[in-house]
């Protein structure tokens, strides 16, 4: 053999034994994505135990546990206006095991209202899904000085009319509800009362000590049926199946006053299409579970079902939508 053929055989001899290593690589990739899942799954959620989030990811458990045919640990992350709980998911490897569970606010408005935020939805996560909505409601107190829309409309139209708007916090839902409100008041002097959380912020529309609160159908469903608050009008584009009687916003001359609440999943942007649309499918026939929905609907929720693709493209258009309002409210967190 000449010394030509002797360095061609060992160039074919290292390229034969890199293209089996690639293949090699490629093929244990494969297998692991096609085993997938072959360990418990942790669904990180960015709120205490008891919210909205935790109970919703804590209904469909069971049946997700029987859909991924592996245990599903779910993890309470709070704080850090959900920083906390991004953190977790973007520390941990794109592998379908780490699941983020959130709501509007952690992939529409945070990335906006935090000065120094460590997360962007759109940057960061994979979307998987949308699941369930609910729209927000304007509510009063029975008794309280507006109880009516005839009591609210004349209260923003008077140049003496005091309105005292409460929220769970700077940027939350309830405060650019009431923001974008005021917008339309003629007369009247609106303020932004802010609270630490549902409770406070429930009982201080029970005690009139403000006059009006936003909040989504499912935390306030029951007590809207027994007369514990008066729903005003639905933040929505058409009336609700579980407040039938309540006019919207837009029947009412508000059609800028809409904004839902809503629960998504997302993971780890860079995990593989496959285990995303795995992930998807699980959580779909989780909620779409009659026992589950039969909870979910009595709760007040209505049914979303989006492609990844769908939910992605839904987050940015809000994201979008939500911005200026959060500019113009002039209101931002450290």
């Amino acid at each position: 053999m000449t010394g030509h053929d002797s360095k061609r055989l060992i160039l074919k001899t290292v390229l034969l034994a890199t293209a089996a290593c690639l293949f090699g690589a490629a093929a244990s990739a494969s297998h692991a994505e096609a085993a997938y899942p072959n360990k418990p799954i942790r669904v990180v959620v960015p709120f205490p135990a008891g919210g909205a989030v935790d109970t919703f990811v804590r209904i469909i458990g069971p049946e997700l546990t029987t859909q991924m045919g592996q245990p599903i640990v779910i993890l309470n992350k709070p704080g850090g206006g959900s920083q906390i709980a991004a953190a977790d998911v973007l520390s941990s490897p794109a592998d379908g095991y780490t699941v983020f569970v959130g709501q509007t606010g952690d992939f529409s408005v945070n990335p906006i209202l935090y000065k120094n935020i460590t997360y962007i939805p759109a940057r960061d996560f994979d979307g998987v899904s949308m699941l369930v909505r609910a729209p927000q409601v304007m509510l009063a107190n029975v008794s309280g000085k507006i109880n009516s829309l005839q009591s609210l409309k004349q209260t923003m139209s008077s140049p003496d009319g005091i309105v005292l708007y409460g929220s769970f916090g700077p940027g939350t839902a309830p405060h650019l509800l009431g923001h974008i409100l005021s917008r339309s008041a003629s007369g009247a002097k609106f303020t932004h009362i802010p609270y630490k959380g549902f409770p406070p912020a429930m009982q201080a529309i029970m005690t009139k000590e403000i006059d009006l609160l936003f909040d989504a159908v499912p935390g306030t469903l029951n007590m809207m049926r027994t007369g514990k608050v008066v729903p005003l009008a639905v933040a929505d584009s058409s009336r609700n199946s579980h407040l039938p009687n309540v006019p919207t916003t837009a029947e009412i001359g508000l059609p800028s006053l809409v904004m839902d609440f809503w629960i998504g999943v997302a993971v780890k942007k860079g995990t593989p299409r496959e285990l995303i649309n795995r992930i998807h499918d699980a959580f779909e026939k989780a909620v779409s579970n009659p026992e589950n929905w039969k909870k979910f609907s009595e709760l007040g929720y209505s049914r979303v079902s989006m492609t990844p693709e769908q939910f992605d493209s839904a987050v940015r258009a809000e994201t979008s939508k939500i911005k200026p309002v959060i500019v113009e409210a002039g209101v931002s967190i450290e």
